[in-house]
């Protein structure tokens, strides 16, 4: 989240926040309920879906992991539908900020999940989509992907209308 804290510390050892602040944080983070998905039996939310899985955006957005072992029980070895595979991809020149971070290059970002995509704007309207928020909607953030995601969005750009509209309905379902 860019705050230091005593195990990513500033160069100088000081940070923003103490352990015992990272650890609740870090709770509450873990244990935070993850909303539901909606209009599950919808013909074209399935449809949607279906369209999602053959654009091949299933390649870095995976529906379904399964939790390890957590001192947690409640969130230990459960299965969960997060769409995301949590690594980095290189997502082309287009969305590049040019400024590496860690063991990211400047071209790469972390596959964000998608569930709770659907209240985004419920939640906070006229938010923009994107590490940055420069997507005004879910159709230009898919537009802007490239890199390693070029073929998915092109594949989705040749869609027919209806097709379109019924993956970003199925989106709008997570």
């Amino acid at each position: 989240m860019g705050v230091t804290n005593p195990l990513f510390p500033e160069q100088d050892g000081k940070s923003e926040i103490d352990l015992k602040t990272l650890r609740a944080s870090t709770f509450y983070t873990q244990t935070l309920a993850v909303p539901a998905r909606t209009l599950t039996s919808d013909r074209v939310v399935k449809k949607g879906e279906k369209l999602f899985a053959q654009a091949n955006c299933t390649a870095c957005h995976v529906a379904e992991l399964r939790t390890g072992n957590h001192e947690v029980k409640a969130i230990a070895n459960q299965t969960i539908h997060p769409y995301t595979d949590m690594l980095l991809h290189d997502m082309g020149a287009g969305l590049a900020d040019g400024r590496p971070d860690f063991e990211a290059t400047g071209n790469e970002w972390r596959t964000p999940p998608l569930w709770g995509l659907g209240l985004t704007q419920a939640v906070l309207p006229y938010s923009g989509y994107l590490h940055d928020g420069r997507a005004q909607t879910l159709e230009e953030a898919i537009l802007w992907h490239g890199g390693e995601a070029e073929r998915s969005k092109e594949n989705f750009r040749t869609m027919a209308q209806g097709d379109r509209d019924a993956l970003l309905k199925f989106l709008n379902s997570l």
